[in-house]
């Protein structure tokens, strides 16, 4: 049954952003997929008994099979494009590999960055672009083929707040060094929030097979079970296409699968 496509840059994007939404389409019977541009082989490195600079990348890529595996996903594409390069890739041939990828699967709906990439990293704002324009493609050539879009939206404060609950308890805060007050956007209105905390033990156990990416110190290496609810258990998307409607596709399937 067609289902959801999630277009990211680097892996763990997929979790991030949508890992619960990916859980409840499985359990809700729908296929998934997950479309990777880079293999994050320029990200840190956790502990060098699990990978060096060399072969970070063949570690990431297993680390979000696996993880993806976790989440129920039905494929993944892990592209081999340059990680913190993707602003100044072939914009024309990466747009036509990701309409290629999500056109052959044939989803109902899309998910990928919003224009804020999270933090404003350079290669999620790219993905948010790219992604647009693959869907105007698939749109030119067939205009019934065109899936729904979402674009995650993190409230401006949401990690502010979770760092803090996790300082208070004297528990590990740090986020690949981005300062907590950079994730989120003020202006989130219309945002469609879904309760994906019956998902949740499958989303942080996606999250963990990432282990190349979480030192000790890392927030989530120690994150408790209430804040993990609190904070984890719900995620938010802005629908970019169709603007209106009364209902809503992905509030229908989650809300299914929640049973």
């Amino acid at each position: 049954m067609r289902g959801v496509v999630v277009v990211t840059a680097h892996p763990d994007d997929e979790t991030l952003i949508a890992g619960g939404v990916l859980a409840a389409c499985s359990a809700a019977g729908l296929e998934t997929g997950v479309i990777c541009l880079t293999r994050g082989e320029h990200g840190p490195i956790a502990d060098p008994a699990l990978a060096t600079r060399g072969t970070l990348g063949d570690v990431r890529e297993a680390e979000l099979r696996d993880a993806c595996a976790d989440l129920g996903v039905c494929w993944v594409r892990c592209y081999r494009r340059r990680d913190a390069h993707l602003p100044w890739t072939n914009s024309t041939a990466v747009t036509r590999q990701i309409a290629r990828a999500i056109d052959a699967s044939r989803p109902r709906a899309v998910i990928t960055f919003g224009e804020d990439g999270l933090y404003y990293h350079p290669d999620h704002i790219a993905v948010h672009r790219f992604t647009r324009r693959a869907l105007d493609l698939i749109a030119r050539a067939s205009p019934r083929r065109r899936p729904w879009l979402y674009e995650s939206v993190w409230h401006a404060g949401r990690v502010v707040d979770l760092a803090r609950a996790m300082r208070e308890r004297g528990l590990p805060s740090d986020l690949w060094g981005i300062a907590p007050a950079d994730f989120g956007v003020e202006d989130d209105d219309g945002a469609v929030e879904l309760d994906v905390r019956p998902f949740l033990e499958r989303k942080l156990s996606a999250l963990r097979r990432h282990r190349s990416q979480l030192d000790p110190g890392h927030l989530f290496s120690a994150l408790p079970a209430d804040l993990a609810e609190r904070h984890l258990g719900w995620e938010r998307f802005r629908r970019v296409r169709p603007a209106r409607g009364k209902r809503d596709w992905l509030t229908d399937v989650v809300g299914q699968a929640r049973g």
